[in-house]
C-alpha cells in the first residue's frame, strides 16, 4: 500500500445484464439486498463466493430464481426467516474483484445493492483509485463516482499486510497477466513458472486477495 494518506472513494456499479442480480432486480425491485463478503473460489474458471443478504417477501420465489440462473453454479442457504434469507452463492465473476486486486484497492464491506447497481466504498491511495477508475472506463464498466476525499480508516494493519512471499507471488502473477482479461497466463502455468504446485499456489492466491481486497471496520 502507498504511504500517502489512504482516500475513500464511494462508487456505484452496474451489475453486468448476465449475472443474476440484474434479473432479480428486474424481476423483484422492491428487493433488500447486502454483500457481505467476495472473494475467490476458483481462481482458475473465474469463480466467485459471495454471501448474500435478502429482504423481501417472497423469499421462496428469490432463492428458486436465483439458483436456476444460468451465472449461478451453487446455492447454499445459510438462514432463513420469513422474510429474509443469508445464502452464499457461487457464481462467474465480472473481473470488477481482478480489477480492484491489480490497482491495490480495498473494498469496505458490506456492500448494498440496490436497483441491480452496487453501491462500493473503495479504500486506498488517491493514485490507486484514481488508476482502478481509469481502468474502469477503458473496460466499458457502468459506473459513477459518488464520492471520493481522506478515508477515515486506518488501513496499514497486519491483517492487509503480505509477507515478502506473498508480495512476490502478487508481483509475478500481476505481471504475467495473471489478472488481466481475458487471462495471459493459466494457474497451471502460473504455478509451473513460480516453481509450486497448482493447488498450493490456488490457496496462496486466495489468501493474498482476501489479505489485498476485504475491508472490515
Amino acid at each position: 500500500m502507498d504511504s500517502s494518506k489512504p482516500s475513500l472513494a464511494r462508487i456505484k456499479i452496474k451489475f453486468p445484464e448476465q449475472i443474476w442480480i440484474s434479473e432479480i432486480f428486474k424481476n423483484y425491485p422492491d428487493i433488500k439486498m447486502e454483500i457481505s463478503h467476495f472473494l475467490p473460489y476458483d481462481l482458475e474458471k473465474s469463480i466467485g463466493n459471495s454471501l448474500i443478504e435478502i429482504l423481501h417477501y417472497d423469499i421462496d420465489s428469490i432463492i428458486e430464481e436465483i439458483s436456476h440462473h444460468p451465472s449461478v453454479f451453487e446455492l447454499s442457504v445459510i438462514e432463513k426467516q420469513e422474510n429474509k434469507v443469508k445464502f452464499t452463492v457461487k457464481t462467474k465473476d465480472p473481473y470488477l474483484l481482478y480489477a480492484i486486486i491489480k490497482c491495490g484497492v480495498l473494498v469496505n464491506f458490506p456492500v448494498r445493492v440496490e436497483d441491480g447497481y452496487a453501491y462500493w466504498r473503495l479504500i486506498s491511495s488517491r493514485d490507486r483509485i484514481d488508476q482502478l477508475l481509469t481502468l474502469f472506463e477503458k473496460k466499458n464498466i457502468n459506473f459513477d463516482l459518488l464520492r471520493i476525499g481522506v478515508s477515515p480508516y486506518t488501513i496499514e494493519d497486519d491483517k492487509s499486510k503480505l509477507s515478502f512471499d506473498e508480495s512476490n507471488i502478487l508481483d509475478k502473477a500481476i505481471s504475467l497477466g495473471f489478472f488481466e482479461i481475458p487471462r495471459k497466463i493459466s494457474l497451471e502455468e502460473l504455478a509451473n513458472e513460480m516453481g509450486k504446485s497448482k493447488s498450493a499456489l490456488s490457496v496462496m492466491l486466495r489468501k493474498i486477495i482476501k489479505k489485498k481486497v476485504l475491508f472490515e471496520k
